[in-house]
């Protein structure tokens, strides 16, 4: 990390790029992008010019994640935005007597994407209908582990949901699923597509919020 005018660490990443660019990633940390034949001096007058900009967003991040229930046990998962225990007694998640130590977490990998199915095709037929027509198109629904992607919709009508959603709270499912179900009327991001994501999910711009803030357990 370099130190920059206003108190502001960043890192760094130098490439063949035209133009200088600073984010605010997932985890608060500030990352800026700049041309190799740019100067130290140039780069650091240019974060010092945007530092209201980044301290906002990095407030921001800090934030989304200090909402996120924190883990203080091994026996501890997430479920649809709240922190379960389990085990094989006074635990949210009843483990069957017959499941050894060794076998738990994979009885817990096989549960928690039964409850992410359930849950993930309760949302789908519920939003469904308020596409008209175009819900015709809809093939079906598959699940996957992804890093990158909460979800994804063919030309062909197949959904597919990151598995790890499930963990997430319910406005941020929704605000995945409606975002996919409308690619089934507009395969693009256009304006067409946002009035539509807007009018079927009118708290998307929040859900968008929070779900970044979850990206910092999707590991887990």
């Amino acid at each position: 990390m370099l130190p920059a005018a206003e108190g502001i660490d960043y890192q760094l990443i130098r490439s063949r790029r035209r133009t200088i660019s600073v984010e605010v990633d997932h985890g608060s940390n500030v990352v800026v992008r700049a041309p190799s034949w740019v100067s130290a001096s140039e780069i650091q007058r240019f974060v010092s010019d945007r530092a209201e900009w980044i301290v906002g967003k990095v407030a921001e991040a800090h934030a989304r994640r200090t909402m996120i229930p924190k883990r203080t046990a091994d026996n501890q998962v997430y479920l649809r935005g709240s922190l379960l225990s389990w085990g094989w007694q006074d635990a949210d998640i009843l483990l069957p007597g017959s499941i050894l130590p060794h076998q738990a977490e994979a009885w817990l990998a096989t549960w928690q994407r039964r409850q992410a199915e359930q849950v993930f095709s309760s949302m789908i037929h519920e939003y469904l209908p308020l596409l008209g027509v175009p819900a015709l198109r809809y093939n079906g629904l598959r699940l996957r582990k992804m890093r990158r992607r909460w979800g994804s919709c063919t030309r062909t009508g197949m959904i597919t949901l990151n598995e790890h959603l499930v963990r997430t709270p319910d406005i941020c499912i929704r605000g995945v699923v409606v975002h996919e179900l409308c690619h089934l009327v507009h395969l693009n991001h256009g304006s067409g597509f946002r009035t539509l994501v807007a009018d079927i999910f009118p708290d998307h711009r929040l859900s968008d919020t929070l779900l970044s803030g979850w990206n910092t357990i999707i590991d887990y």
